[in-house]
């Protein structure tokens, strides 16, 4: 009898086990969703996302305002998909309705504001808590690029007749360093624009033959679509670099998109997206060498421009007044080259000049 009887309640005690642990994991799941932030949860469910989808939370990336202050009918509109789209979008992201999904915007952004991530008080150690998250950014980075497509990266790069780079607010600094690499291994890197020109009027004699490479890390203004469209309607091949909310618009303007993942703490680390930098510029200075080209390190023989550019009497001035001793064959360098380097930096100052003249212009406007 008591056999039977633990035989017949056996199944019943298995039964309810599972479904206290899949209670637990439940419980353990909306903890984990309770802790993330929007931005988080879409960056985690993109891969998982329809086309439509991504395309709407790409949207949302990078108009948390929008999202903040639109209705579900404004938002539709706004992001160029259906209200049920959005609708089973904010589900899979874990959001009962609309209403919730607005309320997580509104803790984590304020308009007007920078993106900021939230903080996490995992261990407390700044140094280590930044190393993992950057290796993580890095490493799903990485993942998605091959040294096939590098390749060909650097051969565009190489072969274009005008590199043109465009990077506005946090992207300006990434944008100049890679202008500062490629001048290493090959002529005529411009950035866009030059100071007191407008960009209409530097893309305007772009074509096929040239190259534009735009960076679009987090945020970026209101014309940075526009100009990669009058880009690419002008047939000029692009290379963006940018997070994942820069893909659709890539992918508008058929350009090659190379996808940094930034890490969020209280600011973003841009860390990937230096990298991808790095290696864009290391892959052309080594193609360069193999195919030959003889220009990477073409400034080694000016080097001596910049150490004189102080001046004959720049280093007797700190020095004890007497001047520096030089050998017969540097003197020899010096005198042959110094009529160059005199024009070189007449030429420079000129330019400072023009520089401050165009600066004070503006602040009086």
């Amino acid at each position: 009898m008591r056999s039977s009887v633990l035989f017949a309640v056996l199944p019943l005690l298995r039964n309810f086990s599972r479904y206290y642990e899949s209670r637990a994991r439940n419980r353990d799941q909306n903890k984990r969703e309770s802790i993330m932030n929007v931005v988080e949860r879409i960056r985690q469910s993109h891969d998982s996302l329809t086309v439509t989808e991504q395309a709407a939370a790409d949207f949302i990336l990078g108009h948390l305002t929008d999202a903040l202050i639109s209705n579900s009918a404004e938002l539709s509109q706004l992001s160029d998909v259906s209200q049920p789209t959005l609708s089973r979008l904010f589900r899979k992201l874990g959001y009962k309705n609309a209403r919730e999904f607005r309320r997580d915007v509104r803790r984590y952004h304020q308009p007007g504001a920078p993106e900021v991530g939230a903080p996490d008080p995992a261990s407390g150690n700044f140094a280590n808590d930044l190393l993992g998250r950057d290796i993580e950014s890095l490493n799903r980075t990485y993942n998605r690029i091959s040294d096939g497509q590098i390749a060909t990266l650097a051969a565009h790069i190489l072969d274009a007749r005008t590199v043109a780079i465009l990077g506005l607010r946090n992207n300006y600094p990434m944008a100049l360093h890679l202008r500062e690499q490629l001048i290493q291994s090959r002529s005529n890197v411009t950035m866009l624009p030059q100071p007191g020109q407008s960009l209409a009027e530097e893309i305007v004699d772009l074509g096929g033959q040239d190259l534009a490479i735009l960076f679009g890390v987090r945020r970026r203004t209101s014309t940075f679509a526009t100009i990669a469209q009058e880009l690419h309607r002008q047939g000029v091949p692009m290379i963006m670099i940018g997070d994942s909310t820069l893909r659709h618009t890539a992918q508008s303007c058929d350009a090659i998109f190379l996808e940094a993942d930034v890490s969020v703490h209280i600011l973003t680390s841009f860390t990937a997206a230096f990298s991808l930098v790095a290696l864009l510029a290391d892959a052309v200075a080594t193609r360069a060498q193999t195919a030959g080209h003889g220009e990477v390190g073409r400034f080694a023989g000016l080097e001596e421009l910049e150490g004189e550019g102080l001046g004959d009497s720049g280093f007797e001035e700190l020095g004890d007044g007497q001047p520096a001793e030089r050998s017969g064959e540097a003197e020899a360098r010096r005198t042959e080259s110094e009529s160059a380097a005199e024009g070189r930096i007449e030429r420079i100052n000129r330019g400072f000049a023009q520089l401050d003249e165009l600066e004070r212009g503006a602040l009086r406007r």
